[in-house]
């Protein structure tokens, strides 16, 4: 019987929830995360409590249904939470949580060149957050900015720098013409570290075989969201 596992991650806790394909809901699990650290605008949480979450919560449907039928896997994630890896995926620093605001001076930047209607506008937008970022040491073998969510799949299927329309929203991506736009020329960033973008739900691959693991028994195909 085919199965599809539905994962989010919220500020409180990373929650999962397995459904077949009439859409009934088989089973639900959810396990705490810590709260992330806060100093004044700065809000950050190691994004190996992610995993480690994750690899509870998997445990935890483990016992309730065989993961071995599940045939899709889609996760999203906080909104504009934003790190830096490097080419493997391994974390240079602390991510940003979606309510730090402390990349005030890279806003007025954004704001200089960015349309009045493009969501990277203010503080707390991952295109702030990146470039407050790179002026950090993290940015030296950085590869990849990922969101919460772009970090998670790429761990789950063994690849990295793909993002989707939604959390690339707030990176600065236009969704009306399908592409980084060319004002973010005018900021000092590498677009390299700019992920492909999908649109949410867009399959983007299978799980490789040596990412394969009791926990996740087959080659799940996993979207977007």
């Amino acid at each position: 019987m085919p199965l599809y596992l539905g994962i989010d991650f919220g500020t409180s806790g990373c929650r999962g929830c397995v459904i077949d394909a009439a859409r009934q809901i088989l089973a639900e699990s959810r396990v705490a995360l810590p709260l992330p650290q806060r100093s004044g605008a700065a809000v950050e949480q190691d994004p190996a409590v992610w995993w480690a979450a994750l690899q509870t919560m998997l445990a935890k449907l483990r016992t309730r249904v065989t993961l071995a039928n599940i045939r899709a896997v889609c996760v999203d994630g906080t909104s504009s939470t934003l790190l830096l890896c490097d080419a493997k995926g391994v974390p240079l620093a602390p991510a940003l949580m979606y309510s730090d605001t402390r990349a005030r001076e890279a806003a007025r930047q954004v704001a200089a060149v960015a349309p009045q209607d493009c969501a990277a506008h203010g503080a707390s937008a991952s295109l702030a957050k990146l470039l407050w970022l790179l002026q950090s040491p993290a940015a030296r073998n950085a590869r990849h900015a990922l969101h919460q969510a772009d970090w998670v799949l790429g761990r789950l299927r063994g690849r990295f720098g793909c993002s989707d329309e939604n959390n690339a929203l707030k990176l600065g991506y236009d969704i009306i013409e399908r592409r980084w736009p060319d004002w973010l020329n005018a900021l000092d960033m590498p677009r390299a570290l700019l992920p492909r973008v999908v649109p949410a739900g867009w399959p983007i691959g299978k799980e490789t075989k040596r990412r394969r693991t009791h926990s996740s028994p087959r080659a799940w195909p996993y979207g977007a969201s």
